[in-house]
């Protein structure tokens, strides 16, 4: 509560000594506050002279005649003036922020009342205030203290022995007194590749000469062959805070590694080839082990070999000619050139003759223009929707009293609304046939019930509601074998390319001369490592960034260059670049420049 007091020239309240306004100049003098014997003396001016003036100085606080006092104002020996000086706590108790430990600070072990601070008159005062020591308010007793911790509910690991010595010292030094423990992390899964995964160029020396021909190394392993080795995760062990409070640990992270047709998974960890082949992973969520056939055709794929469709790698030692298709589900490699011709692959591509007129799509995009992903997914959601249509009319149809049978029904809707499943399942079956080289083929049930969806008479006789309903189900698992092999990390590496265009679901390399108006589009990034490589008339985009050499020429047609991050040229004729969406035009030849975005602007470092 404020000590207050009433302020009187003629009175001696023990706030203000009367006998101080005696001696004065009798004409003029200003008012003046002076306090001693921790008494605040207020005396008033005489004749013209100022008002003493009181200036509030926190952390004391100041009350005029009932109004806390928040600005200097003069006062008159005949006001009432109170005061309060807040008590400061004797010590405190801190818990870091991760409640992981409790400290004690104890700052004084006796707590004294507050008296004014004495000092000479002036005619401003901002009044202070010292500890009484004459005047003993409390002590600070270990039970006190020990009475907070318990209703904070720290508990744990506690010291009293620290609060003792930290009591006695009264230092304000923070004193640990209790801690909890910190969860032990686990360790996470780790997997062990025993495989080379990059394939290499390694030229080597035949007869005193470099064979051109046959330089690339693809990893392979044979049957028993161990491939990987997964160190199964192990749990860590649960701490604690202050409080008691249980802190489990972060999750190990584990590992989905799933082995396919060609791997064995044992119970010891390890990862066994069960076929000679190339061992590849597909990485995701789910990640995949198998071994991955090879088809070679150790000459050209032409009108002689038939469109190539196979579940694993491609290698071809010759060219692929005219309007041909090579479709993998794996990685292909050509040895020669690609002549208007089409190759998708879930995995990558890579070129080591000359690309012209032609289409190169992997990862994703492989997927996208691949025959069995696409006519299998499609002809599920139409699957789908000739069994919902079959099953209303079939119920419609029994409604009125009329007989008919259910694959009867579906053959109406299927010459009717749903005209081109059957043209779809006759190519579907034509894939499936060249797959089946690598995979053993479809189920013979899904085959069988494909054949006889294009058999007006077996779909009469035998077709039935969960038969539709399983060749949904088998669409959807063809589908996802499919979908499951796309590499995440597949790019597309060629030496040359002109009129074709190229999409790779990772990055492009470009190892030697260069493209020529062609068109590329890569989600990583598209690099001319040969320092002659050139880019001419061609249209260029990447979702990381662009690094090339030589872009156009003199008069010729100008290229575009689009990346999401940065574009750096060694020489640039004319043309246009885009980095994060911001445009500039290069009207006259540039050299050694990078492009990016910086704050909204297109930046250029020579």
């Amino acid at each position: 509560m404020p000590e207050s007091c009433s302020v009187s020239e003629t009175e001696d309240t023990g706030f203000v000594d009367s006998s101080l306004l005696h001696g004065r100049d009798s004409v003029t003098s200003d008012g003046s506050l002076v306090i001693r014997e921790g008494r605040l003396h207020v005396i008033d001016p005489h004749g013209d002279g100022a008002f003493a003036v009181l200036v509030p100085l926190l952390p004391l606080r100041l009350w005029l005649n009932g109004m806390e006092l928040t600005e200097a104002l003069p006062v008159r020996s005949s006001d009432r003036i109170e005061w309060e000086r807040p008590a400061e706590p004797l010590y405190r108790i801190e818990v870091s922020q991760d409640r992981m430990e409790a400290t004690v600070r104890v700052f004084a072990d006796v707590e004294y009342a507050w008296k004014l601070e004495d000092c000479v008159a002036a005619s401003s005062l901002a009044p202070k205030c010292i500890p009484d020591p004459e005047k003993i308010v409390r002590k600070l007793e270990i039970t006190e203290i020990m009475a907070e911790v318990g209703a904070l509910g720290i508990r744990k690991n506690l010291n009293v022995s620290a609060i003792v010595e930290a009591l006695q010292e009264a230092a304000g030094q923070a004193v640990r007194f209790a801690f909890g423990q910190a969860p032990l992390p686990g360790t996470d899964a780790r997997l062990d590749l025993l495989f080379e995964q990059k394939i290499e160029n390694a030229f080597e020396e035949v007869g005193g000469s470099l064979d051109y021909r046959n330089h690339l190394r693809i990893p392979s392993v044979q049957a028993g062959d161990l491939l990987a080795r997964l160190q199964p995760s192990e749990p860590g062990a649960a701490g604690f805070d202050v409080y008691g409070e249980i802190i489990q640990p972060l999750p190990a992270r584990e590992i989905d590694l799933r082995a396919r047709q060609h791997v064995e998974a044992r119970e010891n960890g390890t990862f066994v080839a069960l076929k000679a082949g190339r061992p590849c992973i597909a990485e995701g969520a789910v990640h995949y082990l198998d071994v991955s056939d090879a088809y070679v055709v150790s000459g050209d794929v032409d009108l002689k070999t038939g469109h190539i469709i196979f579940s694993g790698d491609v290698t071809v030692h010759g060219n692929i000619t005219d309007n041909m298709i090579v479709e993998s589900l794996g990685n292909v490699y050509v040895s020669g050139g690609v002549y208007n011709s089409t190759i998708t692959a879930a995995g990558s591509i890579i070129v080591q003759g000359s690309i012209i007129g032609s289409r190169l799509y992997s990862g994703s995009f492989g997927l996208s223009f691949n025959r069995l992903y696409h006519l299998s997914q499609k002809l599920k959601d139409e699957v789908g929707m000739l069994l919902q249509a079959t099953r209303t009319l079939y119920a419609e149809v029994g409604k009125r009293g009329q007989s008919a049978r259910f694959g009867q029904v579906a053959l109406l809707l299927l010459k009717s609304k749903f005209k081109e499943i059957q043209p779809e399942i006759r190519e579907l079956l034509q894939v499936l046939v060249t797959v089946q080289r690598g995979t053993g083929g479809a189920s013979n049930e899904f085959a069988d019930t494909l054949n006889l969806m294009l058999s007006p008479t077996q779909m009469i006789e035998s077709l039935s509601e969960e038969m539709l309903m399983r060749l949904q189900v088998n669409l959807d698992r063809e589908n996802s074998f499919v979908n499951d092999m796309q590499k995440g990390d597949s790019q597309i590496e060629l030496s040359r390319c002109q009129t074709s265009t190229i999409k790779s679901n990772g990055n492009i390399l470009i190892y030697k001369e260069g493209v020529l108006q062609s068109d590329l589009y890569a989600t990583g990034s598209i690099k001319f490592a040969h320092p002659s490589s050139v880019c001419r008339g061609s249209c260029l985009e990447s979702e990381d960034r662009i690094d090339a050499r030589t872009v156009g020429s003199a008069g010729g047609a100008p290229c575009i260059l689009r990346a999401k991050r940065t574009v750096h040229v060694y020489r640039m004729f004319e043309g246009k670049v885009s980095a994060g969406g911001l445009h500039r035009d290069i009207l006259s030849p540039i050299q050694d420049c990078t492009f990016g975005r910086i704050e909204d602007e297109i930046a250029i470092s020579n």
